[in-house]
């Protein structure tokens, strides 16, 4: 018997190009909902989700009539949290685990969960397509046990396009294929490298010295730094930084903005007697042609780099890693997520009925994610805050 859907504004539920059940009879939206803030227990990723998901609930709900949920830790209930500290807490016991930042990354990267917090997922992922923001492993890992279907997303590494881009995966082969048909072409990134670089030419008052290489550090507790369960630093990896420096005349230290971790830059400008402090924003250096390469643990500035035509060198072992699961590929797509039309495509590829296209889509906006994100990863440096030093007396 066919799935029946109540009729909303946007759409006629009545008229579906499927008739038969889909497999899930919700949408879940949800993330790595056990990371606690650096600073105390308190959730760190609630807004996330909470933006992704009002982000992506209109568009797929068009496309499906499918309600959807959200699971996230928040401390306030009157923001609909499945878990507050309480229960978070108790889930870091049964690994044993402290519940501070310190314990997450062993958390993080479980392929197996304790009993009870196999069962507690079980109920509320159960039944449902997961539809995720940076899905940590150990959801990966539990999805792929229980042979829920999803799809993930993680900001793209390329941070300097019109607006921010996102890297989407899936369990479904279909999906992929899906995703594919709509990717951004590198092809566009590059001819936006080109456009940036001339932009960056006209605000370059102190050059790099030739030939040097750009170390980007990063905050101190980011995913992308844990290694065998603990975070690192670069001070951590000095025989990489050091066979990778040697290459090149000159080491400038670019500190991270949000959070400076003066020890390490110290001890770097200590060791290295060609090293010094880059003031300048990363991406008005990585312009000039007197950078010819970028350094970092795992940062996303080495990814971009190569759109610059500099080399790139991953200072940790084995990055970029292997996704978690296998056969699930990252592909990057852009504001087309918004569209309703997308979400027809990527359902109906899952076999739930959908409704007949419409051609909406929104009309491309500059900076329309940065400013809901609250982030410009230093764009705004080359862009909107030309225009703020303008309007200056």
């Amino acid at each position: 018997m066919a799935r029946s859907f109540d009729r909303c504004d946007v759409n006629d539920f009545s008229a579906m190009t499927k008739t038969q059940a889909p497999k899930a009879d919700r949408i879940v939206f949800t993330g790595d909902f056990l990371r606690p803030a650096a600073g105390g227990w308190e959730p760190a990723q609630h807004e996330n989700i909470q933006w992704f998901h009002r982000l992506l609930e209109v568009p797929i709900k068009m496309a499906t009539g499918l309600p959807s949920e959200i699971v996230h830790w928040d401390n306030n209930w009157l923001n609909h949290a499945r878990f507050d500290g309480d229960a978070v807490a108790a889930i870091y016991g049964a690994f044993w685990g402290r519940p501070d930042i310190g314990s997450w990354p062993r958390i993080y990267e479980s392929q197996k969960l304790p009993d009870f917090v196999e069962e507690m997922f079980l109920s509320l992922f159960g039944g449902s397509f997961v539809v995720g923001f940076e899905l940590p492993p150990y959801l990966l890992h539990f999805f792929k046990r229980h042979k829920i279907e999803f799809i993930d997303c993680a900001l793209s590494p390329v941070r300097f396009m019109d607006d921010l881009l996102f890297n989407f995966s899936s369990s479904s082969v279909s999906v992929t294929e899906v995703f594919q048909a709509n990717a951004v072409p590198e092809a566009l990134i590059q001819l936006q490298a080109g456009v940036l670089a001339s932009n960056v030419a006209k605000m370059n008052p102190t050059p790099p010295s030739p030939n040097s290489l750009l170390l980007v550090l990063q905050t101190r507790y980011d995913k992308a730094l844990i290694e065998n369960g603990v975070f690192v630093t670069v001070l951590d990896h000095l025989d990489a930084l050091a066979n990778t420096a040697s290459q090149y005349d000159n080491l400038l230290v670019k500190l991270h903005p949000l959070e400076a971790q003066d020890t390490v830059a110290e001890a770097v400008l200590s060791l290295f007697p060609n090293a010094s402090t880059a003031e300048d924003g990363f991406y008005r250096l990585v312009a000039h042609p007197n950078i010819k390469a970028v350094a970092a643990l795992s940062s996303s500035c080495v990814h971009e780099a190569k759109f610059f035509g500099k080399e790139g060198h991953y200072l940790l072992p084995g990055y970029p890693p292997k996704k978690p699961i296998e056969d699930v590929q990252d592909i990057c797509l852009d504001d087309i997520i918004l569209a309703p039309d997308f979400w027809r495509d990527v359902f109906d590829a899952l076999g739930v009925a959908v409704t007949n296209k419409d051609g909406l889509r929104l009309a491309q906006k500059p900076n329309r994610f940065r400013q809901q994100l609250r982030s410009a990863w230093g764009y705004n440096q080359i862009d909107t805050d030309i225009f703020l030093d303008w309007a200056r007396p």
